[in-house]
């Protein structure tokens, strides 16, 4: 009998601390300026056969409005072995910037489109930097472990480089955007392994997908709550490693939380998102990492999708999202 009470109390210590996990990030109110964002664009969930259907292009290239910016703020170069393209980003035209080495989003499935090329450069602008941003080769072309390699080599290449182009190596943070944010946590943990983490000062995780195995999805509380209804979806989550990774999940390098020591990694600003299926991937990484000593600064920002999508410039989430990354810029390269 006492055993039995045991297991009992166990269970129910589990899922009080599951539910209590689950609801440290707001109180399920979508913000209406989300709402709004998600009727313009006449958003409607597509279920898993309804996305293995569509021509691939239709998700590869994402209709994103181009914003213009002053062209001589950016250099178009390729490096590597593999000529990757990167983008250099110095609207300010100064020498001894920090580093900022930008992974994009897309499920690792889009490239680097030139809609998002306007974020960049205002990126470069606000964290007075030199903004690199790899756009590096994707799925389903090229599947695992093509991008992780890409982004890998990039990213020495930039780090033994950037000074060329204005930047300061001994200031390099990596900044990553959902697929880019699991990228940069790969990135950070071969680095280790190859005794070069120590150029990376600061890692920004913003929307990590940091374990893509099944289970994760079919057990997390946040792929539950906001599988559908909510931009990114659990189906997506499903399509993206199926076409990027097939039978890979188990991989820490495309499910960097299965890596068992996390010690010794750059410090970490992790941003979640309360309607975001991936909000408890971001949650538990932050954990993990910190019961491995890592520094971690982390924000879940509540009413809010994905990556914070659909918010306008100078919006309050994305100014704080903002300060957020100067903060944790400032005080890893005081103290890192």
């Amino acid at each position: 009998m006492k055993s039995f009470i045991h297991i009992i109390l166990q269970v129910t210590t589990v899922l009080l601390t599951a539910s209590s996990y689950a609801q440290q990030c707001g109180n399920r109110i979508l913000d209406p300026e989300i709402a709004h964002f998600l009727k313009m664009i006449d958003y409607k969930d597509l279920t898993l056969e309804q996305l293995r259907a569509l021509p691939i292009e239709q998700i590869k290239y994402p209709q994103l409005p181009i914003m213009p910016y002053p062209k001589e703020d950016v250099q178009r170069i390729k490096i590597t072995k593999d000529s990757i393209p990167v983008l250099v980003f110095n609207p300010l035209h100064k020498n001894n910037l920090p580093v900022i080495i930008h992974y994009h989003g897309g499920g690792f499935i889009s490239p680097l489109v030139p809609g998002l090329e306007y974020s960049l450069w205002q990126d470069a602008k606000n964290y007075k930097a030199v903004v690199f941003a790899v756009d590096y080769r994707v799925a389903p072309e090229y599947k695992f472990p093509i991008a992780v390699n890409d982004s890998y080599e990039s990213f020495k290449w930039i780090t033994e480089n950037a000074n060329q182009f204005g930047g300061d190596t001994n200031k390099v943070v990596l900044m990553g955007n959902s697929a880019g944010a699991n990228l940069v946590a790969v990135i950070a943990q071969k680095a280790k392994k190859d005794s070069i983490s120590k150029r990376i000062k600061l890692q920004v995780l913003n929307g990590l997908p940091a374990n893509l195995q099944p289970q994760n999805m079919e057990t997390s509380i946040s792929y539950q709550q906001n599988a559908v209804g909510y931009f990114q979806t659990k189906a997506l989550c499903y399509f993206a490693v199926e076409t990027y990774a097939p039978n890979q999940f188990n991989n820490p390098e495309v499910s960097p939380a299965l890596t068992s020591d996390l010690s010794g990694l750059p410090p970490t600003l992790i941003i979640n998102a309360e309607f975001d299926p991936l909000r408890d991937d971001g949650i538990l990484y932050a954990s993990k990492l910190k019961n491995a000593g890592v520094k971690v600064w982390e924000k879940c920002f509540a009413g809010q999708i994905h990556c914070l999508i659909g918010l306008i410039p100078g919006a309050k989430p994305l100014n704080e999202f903002e300060a957020l990354v100067k903060s944790a810029m400032a005080e890893s390269f005081t103290k890192h």
